[in-house]
């Protein structure tokens, strides 16, 4: 009588046999995305939440204070509107513990930041889909692992003068 393999297992060697090819950042990011997809808090963030807890998941306390949006894109440097929108996803997963959003959600963090919104909000948010930061998919739309390390870098990798198409500086 042939036995039924155990699915946790399974599943254990389906992920280790896909993930033993690719190098450790391409390794973190999947599992990045896996948290992120399946809703699971990260490690990281079950350490943040047995020394705070009061911590909800996904948000990071250090001081034992909640980080404002308005903290956060001092801390964050976004200078596009792209950038801004990244950060704006990026806030809802990591301090508000909504990883699934839709354009319209992000949209409504302007006004809650007090930043100026873009002519073309639509645009714009699609050029963060483009550059990989944000995966769209109507309601449950989130933020990808490449979208949380642009934020935790400091968008690091973009134009700190970036200007948007009228050659004015945004977000500042």
């Amino acid at each position: 009588m042939p036995s039924k393999k155990d699915p946790t297992i399974a599943a254990l060697e389906a992920v280790h046999a896909a993930l033993k090819p690719l190098d450790v950042a391409d390794r973190q990011r999947v599992l990045s995305s896996l948290y992120a997809l399946l809703e699971i808090p990260t490690p990281d963030t079950q350490r943040d939440r047995t020394n705070n807890p009061g911590a909800t998941p996904g948000q990071r306390v250090t001081s034992g204070r909640p980080v404002g949006i308005t903290e956060l894109i001092q801390q964050k440097h976004p200078g596009t509107h792209p950038e801004f929108i990244t950060l704006f996803a990026y806030y809802r997963e990591r301090h508000q513990n909504l990883p699934n959003f839709s354009r319209s959600d992000l949209e409504k963090y302007y006004a809650t930041s007090h930043q100026v919104p873009p002519k073309n909000y639509t645009r714009d948010f699609i050029n963060a889909v483009k550059r990989g930061w944000i995966h769209e998919d109507g309601e449950s739309s989130y933020i990808t692992s490449k979208g949380i390390e642009a934020v935790e870098s400091g968008f690091a990798d973009g134009d700190k003068a970036s200007k948007n198409k009228s050659g004015k500086k945004v977000g500042r």
